[in-house]
């Protein structure tokens, strides 16, 4: 077999193609590299990654790599496979298949014990939204603001969190910090109105259904 055959030559050929942004060559380079003696979590990783910069590509394939590439993994899963679910995670989100990425993220949480920043308890916390998981997504964006008590924006996220879920009382308290942090914070602003606007409209209801039993 002629040395530039090798799989290890062929894959130093598709990193190569990859640097030159041929995308579509690296990933001709990899997908042979992934049916060699050598594939591995990293070598279906990079042809994911090389997959999804390759224009009008089913996102299913992506991720259909990325599941070869966390196959190559058993539980209990340690830090090192950690990057692949953290991975897959966020293209599922990106993919909208929600729950799945949810799944991933916990996943991800647990091979690494814990140890994460409130940038991912809000990426877990958007994604928990979106598939209806409300007590999970304030449980994440309320250590995403512990973490980052001076992020305006952390607060303004949990301020929406307890408004969607109709908990005004919870998020004017939030929306309010937020103001506190910036005066110019203009969503947070917009929603303060709304909520305020919410609990006049429900402090009026109850009136009206005390009359209606009083008689009066």
């Amino acid at each position: 077999m002629q040395a530039d055959n090798q799989p290890i030559y062929t894959q130093l050929e598709g990193d190569i193609l990859f640097a030159m942004k041929k995308y579509p060559e690296a990933y001709a380079a990899y997908e042979k590299v992934n049916q060699s003696s050598i594939a591995s979590a990293a070598t279906f990783y990079s042809a994911a990654k090389t997959k999804q910069l390759i224009e009008g590509t089913d996102m299913n394939e992506v991720i259909a790599l990325m599941d070869s590439a966390v196959a190559r993994f058993t539980k209990p899963y340690t830090s090192e496979a950690a990057p692949y679910f953290y991975e897959r995670a966020e293209i599922k989100a990106q993919t909208g298949k929600y729950r799945e990425a949810v799944i991933d993220y916990d996943t991800f949480y647990d091979a690494i014990g814990g140890r994460v920043t409130a940038a991912f308890y809000l990426q877990r916390e958007q994604a928990e939204i979106q598939c209806k998981m409300y007590q999970q997504a304030i449980n994440d964006i309320n250590k995403a603001v512990e973490m980052t008590p001076e992020d305006v924006a952390m607060w303004v996220e949990k301020g929406s969190v307890h408004l969607r879920v109709g908990q005004h009382n919870e998020a004017i308290e939030a929306l309010e910090k937020a103001i506190s942090l910036d005066p110019k914070a203009a969503a947070a602003y917009r929603m303060l109105g709304y909520c305020q606007i919410q609990l006049k409209k429900q402090r009026s209801l109850c009136k009206f259904c005390q009359s209606k039993r009083t008689g009066r």
